[in-house]
């Protein structure tokens, strides 16, 4: 467990370098364990369900579920035992469908934005041997039917009509659907009614509720090796695969969370949940925070206004996924970057910060109430603990973060397959760059990865490779990619490769992402555009090659006011005037197709790269500006944040060919 240091200095300290358990096989596991058995059980809990129920049972009155209807609006509270009364009763309800009775495998859809009808419905199913199928908007259309109908939906829940809308409209290939189940007023189910017909039963959730008091039955959640969840991939390669998480898997993540954080999360603490629910990191921070009885608060439904929802709940731990936390950083340098004077006391604070910071001292002081008071009153004025993870953080990044909130930011690394972090970095980790030692309940080992020509022993790089009582058993009805998911010895085979670095696991990128050039060599565009993203010029950039080329290219996003400012001051020696004017402001279509602005903008690629000391090889050499960012919506990102690559190449293909034919070693 992390140990105490004194009151100045943060609470909590971790030994975070891993230990070596087995050298001929390059077996690490947490410094916590060491030869000991690995970390799987919590006392008392027996089912993931159980964490919950402990909780009701020792803080019955303390409360747990907050939500308000409007970024604005005051938040509404359910208490531990109110949210039990709405478990039991939604478990119940459910349980008055024909369709899930009997000893079968029965699983239930939810497909909606975090809310407290999402958790609730999670609940009742757990509570009842029920099986949660998360659903979510960017798996489209035809990944949908696939797992309504490999899972066998009879029921799903959703938030809004028009969500249920569009189970209905695919109603035809999903003959298992047989109801719906709405959180929203009996008045707008009216027109669905009609459009669903009789093949599809209809009702609120409040009805479900309603059925579930009057035929309230006693829980009996599944044990130990139950299925509880099954959770599809996002299928941008595929077909969706849908991993098994059993009470086990998720009880040995809660039981290693709890060894490694110890008291550094409490009863006291409040959580904003917007981060997906569809994805297991975020039921698994919920489930440890109903474990410990902390507050849980859903943001308002709008991502673009998160801070407000912040402002309002002021919440003391902050999820995150980097690319948030590389918006906060672009946005206080963009708005700083027209004075001079700003600029200096900006780099003088975050200096002064810093060197408390890298002795674990986060004591307020006169910066926090100066330099920093508009960031810390976006974010609530209460953040104590910072909690990252989806993607490699940039350490200016994380420094930044560090000092602003005067906080541990404590970087995770996992996977949907391992149910949860199997490491991270902690409070006494300084650079970020890397996610600190494996877990105490996995073991972690790198592998050979031929088609790369990587040999572990050799390279020190290598497949991570993972194994304990978190990791799942494989994926629902696909005995086929389970084989090549976990091997003959148990190790599930995550396919990120990865680096040890002084004991520390470094995460290089995905398997599938790297990619060969010309000339042999591998690229890791993640770890390009993690440089390239700190560029204020940059909004977005996706780097992208091939095998019959001797260098990257890549797609740029811009950042509209720094780039104009960048065109206004830039005139060539034969010009004497400057390209903008104040009169003249253009589109960012137009500035996108200004071959001025793209040579500004790898001006700055090149200058990037050199600090970097990338090799000649990992620069990128050709850009094209693009006027429309990435998105969920556009489904050129994942529901996490992450660039969904097979989108953007697949979008952009004739673009990225371009880009290789107009340089000039194509000529």
């Amino acid at each position: 467990m992390l140990t105490p240091r004194s009151s100045h200095v943060t609470d909590f300290f971790y030994e975070n370098t891993s230990y070596l358990r087995n050298e001929k096989e390059g077996i690490h596991v947490s410094p916590l364990v060491e030869d000991k058995p690995l970390v799987d059980t919590v006392e008392g809990v027996g089912a993931v369900y159980d964490f919950f129920r402990n909780t009701v049972e020792r803080q019955p009155s303390d409360q747990f579920i907050g939500w308000h209807d409007s970024p604005s609006a005051p938040y509404e509270w359910m208490t531990y035992e109110e949210v039990n009364e709405k478990v039991e009763a939604c478990g119940s309800g459910l349980l008055q469908f024909e369709e899930l009775t009997g000893n079968s495998l029965k699983c239930v859809g939810v497909y909606a934005i975090n809310c407290p009808g999402w958790l609730i419905t999670e609940l009742g199913c757990w509570a009842y041997g029920l099986v949660v199928v998360p659903l979510y908007d960017t798996l489209g259309q035809e990944a949908m039917k696939h797992i309504c109908n490999e899972a066998e939906l009879s029921v799903v829940v959703c938030d809004t009509p028009e969500r249920a809308k569009k189970l209905i409209d695919t109603s035809c290939s999903t003959p298992c659907l047989k109801h719906i189940v709405v959180l929203s007023s009996k008045e707008e189910l009216e027109n669905l009614r009609s459009a669903a017909g009789s093949n599809i039963g209809m009702i609120t959730f409040n009805e479900l509720l309603a059925r579930g008091s009057v035929h309230r039955q006693k829980p009996c959640p599944l044990d130990g090796d139950g299925l509880i969840t099954i959770c599809y991939t996002s299928g941008t390669t595929g077909t969706p695969k849908g991993a098994m998480i059993r009470n086990r898997n998720l009880i040995a993540v809660i039981a290693a969370t709890q060894r490694v954080l110890g008291k550094l999360i409490t009863k006291d603490d409040t959580i904003l949940s917007f981060l997906p629910l569809a994805h297991i990191y975020e039921q698994y921070c919920e489930v440890y925070l109903m474990y410990v009885g902390a507050r849980i608060g859903f943001y308002s439904g709008n991502i673009t206004t998160v801070s407000e929802d912040m402002r309002i709940l002021r919440p003391t731990i902050f999820t995150s996924v980097p690319r948030l936390l590389c918006r906060i950083y672009d946005n206080v340098y963009e708005r700083v970057c027209k004075s001079t004077f700003k600029q200096f006391l900006l780099k003088f604070a975050l200096k002064e910060k810093c060197h408390k910071v890298d002795k674990q001292i986060y004591d307020k002081s006169f910066w926090d109430s100066t330099v920093f008071s508009k960031i810390l009153r976006n974010f609530g004025g209460r953040i104590r603990l910072v909690l990252v993870t989806g993607a490699p953080i940039a350490p200016p990044v994380l420094r930044f973060t560090r000092a602003v909130f005067s906080c541990p930011v404590l970087e995770g690394y996992g996977c949907t397959e391992t149910c949860g972090p199997v490491s991270s970095s902690l409070a006494g980790d300084l650079n970020g760059s890397h996610v600190g030692a494996p877990w105490p309940s996995v073991e972690i080992k790198l592998t050979d990865v031929p088609d790369m020509g990587l040999l572990a022993a050799r390279d020190n790089r290598g497949e991570i490779c993972v194994r304990g009582a978190s990791c799942v058993s494989g994926y629902y009805k696909n005995p086929e990619m389970t084989s090549k998911l976990i091997d003959e010895d148990g190790w599930l085979h995550t396919g990120d490769v990865g680096t040890w670095q002084e004991g520390c696991l470094k995460v290089v990128d995905r398997c599938k992402h790297i990619f060969k050039l010309a000339q042999g060599e591998y690229i890791a565009p993640e770890k390009l555009e993690l440089v390239y993203q700190r560029s204020p010029l940059i909004n977005q950039i996706f780097v992208d090659g091939d095998a019959h080329s001797t260098f990257p290219v890549a797609l740029v996003v811009p950042e509209v006011e720094p780039l104009l400012k960048a065109l206004s001051n830039y005139s060539p020696k034969s010009l004497r005037e400057p390209i903008l004017d104040a009169q003249n402001k253009p589109s960012l279509e137009d500035i996108c197709a200004d071959p001025r602005a793209k040579k500004i903008v790898m001006a700055d690629l090149k200058s990037l790269s050199e600090a970097a000391k990338f090799m000649g090889f990992e620069k990128v050499k050709n850009i094209k500006l693009i006027p429309e960012p990435f998105s969920i919506d556009n489904l050129m990102l994942t529901p996490t944040q992450k660039i969904a690559r097979p989108a953007v190449r697949k979008r952009y293909a004739e673009e990225l060919v371009n880009l290789y034919k107009e340089h000039p070693t194509a000529q």
